[in-house]
């Protein structure tokens, strides 16, 4: 049987070669100075001045190596900015130091391209960041961008499942985040027969059904909704909603 690619009439080989150089080009057309002008300003006061720079740089290397990485399909420096940053900055009063509750260590579940981890990192300077995930070619490109940035002190890259990670360290870490990572129900799954402590989730609309579906789960495990905190970003109407889950042992 003929391979299907080989069945391709040339024309089209050709237009998808076109398309793809004209993606690449217009990802690309920006300067990183134009690009870190544009996302501090869209960025605005969503974070703290000291960490703007910083949380631009690391827009731009994602920008960059999803060049030929997988890490996002916001590339535009205003979107990047709000999507991305901005939507992880939305824990800043509950991680920022002297807050109501002050962690320590966090580990960043399924970070990808470090959201909402690194985001996280470079605007609480107090905290030791972990940033997990199981694939291997982005914990390697999160392990150059934390070296690049000086953060290698206090923010550690782990390529590893959680459930094997967690249970040599579990002691070591005092709240897990997981953004875009998958429904509650699995995020349970994963945590509570490996790690007993809080679980901060950025959530959508979809919230109060993953909630309704797990409450079984909850009850039995001991687990309740600490936190339950809406929020907006700009220019979009959805809620979105930080959900703190705890045990009542912890």
């Amino acid at each position: 049987m003929v391979p299907f690619e080989n069945q391709l009439p040339k024309d089209s080989e050709l237009l998808w070669a076109r398309e793809a150089q004209k993606f690449r080009l217009g990802t690309m057309e920006l300067t990183s100075s134009e690009f870190s002008e544009r996302f501090i300003a869209a960025l605005g006061p969503f974070a703290p001045g000291f960490a703007r720079e910083a949380l631009a740089l690391h827009a731009w290397r994602v920008r960059e190596r999803n060049e030929v990485m997988n890490l996002t399909r916001i590339t535009e420096p205003e979107e990047m900015a709000i999507r991305h940053a901005a939507d992880s900055l939305a824990a800043l009063p509950l991680l920022a130091e002297g807050g109501e509750t002050l962690f320590q260590h966090v580990l960043d579940l399924g970070t990808g391209a470090g959201y909402p981890g690194l985001s996280i990192a470079l605007a609480c300077p107090h905290l030791k960041v972990t940033l997990l995930d199981s694939r291997k070619k982005k914990i390697e490109f999160l392990q150059e961008l934390v070296d690049e940035l000086g953060l290698s002190d206090r923010v550690q890259c782990v390529w590893s499942r959680f459930e094997d990670w967690i249970r040599a360290h579990r002691k070591e870490v005092d709240l897990v985040t997981a953004r875009a990572v998958g429904p509650v129900e699995r995020l349970l799954e994963w945590c509570t027969h490996n790690y007993y402590g809080p679980l901060l989730l950025w959530k959508g609309p979809a919230a109060n059904e993953e909630l309704a579906a797990v409450e079984g789960m909850m009850w039995k495990r001991k687990l309740f909704v600490a936190l339950d905190e809406p929020y907006q970003i700009p220019g979009d109407e959805a809620i979105r909603r930080l959900i703190l889950i705890d045990n009542q042992k912890s």
